[in-house]
């Protein structure tokens, strides 16, 4: 009976069909969803996770991006002047530079540069001068490295080390150092050769350099080079390169000569004098200029000492110098004509004749009317005695006597002028403010 029951109740239960998919315009049928709101607001929170990963904008900078951040930074700091700031910067970046030589190297460089030129610890810079031609041995800076390679030898004692740098240096590039020609003088095992000499009178003054242009003259300027080569080997032996009071008035002497080299590059030899500006300078400062003598002189020209004393005896005795001059002397242009080497002035150059002497110039300068001048050495070998026939009044130069002098001196005021100028520019630019009651005394308080 109750199992009827059951059956009975089976049939009138209603028999689930399944419903067909809703088929849209133009036979697209939708989708059925399997997902539950909770599961696509999970999915949804994963993509925009991954997105936020994933995003360019969001990455972290690469390593030569923070690299870079790190050079422009050490440079701020130099320019600020903190260089040890700049070097821990630097440091930073170079801890960075994984894989990378070059890069490495050019670090190493900026590092050993401002240990050189401006933390002046020469032990550090020559560690990292090291560590850069290590990593890039074809470094661009590879050249200007080894000069303050040996630089920093040289100022921490190391002397030998420095000239044995040197001499390794001249070997691998001879073309690129001052080296070339005959050797001429060696200290220890480094040579010195006619080309150190070149380069070092190069420096000196015009009338120096001419001067040694003549080998005899330059052979005798080789004692004083090595002189002070020896004496400077010393001196950084010594310590001396390191002291206090050495490196400021080094320091003293390098912003003078930046100064003049400033003032001779950038105004002096930009100056134009033409010859109207000389003249106009001469008219203008006739008066101002230094009254002149003319001397008319005549001359007698021995081979001999004893020559020279007899013909000195001779006028002192009271001959005539120009009888003196036809029978004794010989120069032939002048000795027909009694000696007459005719009229010269204090503002001229000395007859050819007489020219060589600082001896002569000195004598004319001291002597008056009729006067003989003792007899004088000449670098000819000859003998000179000169005669004062003849001396004017003072008078003022043409302006052919010292077109020379005017020329310079119109130079100089333009100069002048042009430097007042520049350094009125100078200070306006820098914004110089000066303040005058920090040179007054105080007044004690009451």
């Amino acid at each position: 009976m109750a199992k009827k029951q059951e059956e009975r109740k089976q049939e009138e239960q209603p028999v689930a069909t399944p419903t067909p998919p809703r088929t849209e315009p133009h036979g697209r049928t939708e989708a059925r969803s399997f997902a539950s709101p909770v599961q696509w607001a999970i999915l949804a929170i994963c993509v925009v996770t991954l997105l936020i990963v994933l995003w360019p904008g969001r990455r972290k900078p690469a390593a030569a991006d923070r690299i870079d951040d790190r050079i422009a930074l050490a440079s701020s700091m130099l320019n600020e002047g903190l260089p040890a700031e700049a070097i821990g910067e630097y440091k930073a970046a170079l801890d960075l530079a994984v894989g990378e030589p070059a890069r490495k190297a050019n670090l190493c460089y900026l590092i050993g540069k401002t240990y050189f030129e401006t933390i002046k610890d020469y032990e550090k810079a020559l560690g990292y001068f090291a560590r850069a031609k290590h990593y890039n041995p074809n470094h661009p800076e590879r050249s200007k490295m080894e000069q303050w390679t040996v630089e920093c030898l040289e100022r921490l004692g190391r002397s030998l080390d420095a000239r044995n740098k040197i001499a390794q240096a001249t070997a691998l590039r001879p073309d690129q150092l001052p080296t070339s020609g005959t050797i001429v003088a060696k200290i220890g095992n480094g040579p010195i050769t006619m080309g150190h000499l070149d380069e070092a009178i190069s420096h000196l003054p015009e009338p120096a350099q001419r001067r040694y242009a003549d080998l005899k003259e330059k052979r005798n300027y080789l004692d004083d080079y090595i002189t002070r080569r020896l004496y400077v080997d010393a001196a950084i032996r010594a310590g001396l390169s390191s002291d206090p009071k050495v490196i400021a008035e080094l320091e003293d002497m390098r912003n003078d000569i930046l100064a003049g080299a400033y003032l001779q590059i950038e105004i002096m030899d930009k100056i134009t004098v033409t010859p109207e500006d000389t003249r106009a300078w001469y008219e203008a400062h006739r008066n101002e200029i230094p009254q002149t003598r003319r001397y008319e002189l005549s001359h007698i020209t021995v081979a001999t000492e004893a020559e020279g004393t007899s013909v000195v005896t001779l006028v002192a005795r009271g001959a005539d110098f120009a009888e003196v001059a036809r029978k004794f002397s010989i120069d032939k242009e002048t000795r027909d004509k009694g000696g007459r080497l005719g009229t010269w002035s204090d503002r001229s150059p000395v007859p050819p004749v007489l020219s060589g002497s600082r001896e002569v110039f000195a004598s004319l300068n001291m002597m008056t009317k009729g006067q003989t001048s003792p007899f004088l050495k000449m670098p000819s070998g000859n003998y000179e005695i000169v005669h004062v026939d003849d001396v004017s009044s003072p008078t003022t130069p043409s302006f052919d006597e010292v077109r020379e002098y005017a020329l310079n001196r119109a130079k100089r005021d333009k100069f002048l002028n042009l430097q007042k100028e520049r350094m009125e520019q100078l200070r306006k630019a820098a914004n110089v403010v000066i303040y005058p009651d920090a040179f007054e005394e105080q007044k004690p308080k009451k």
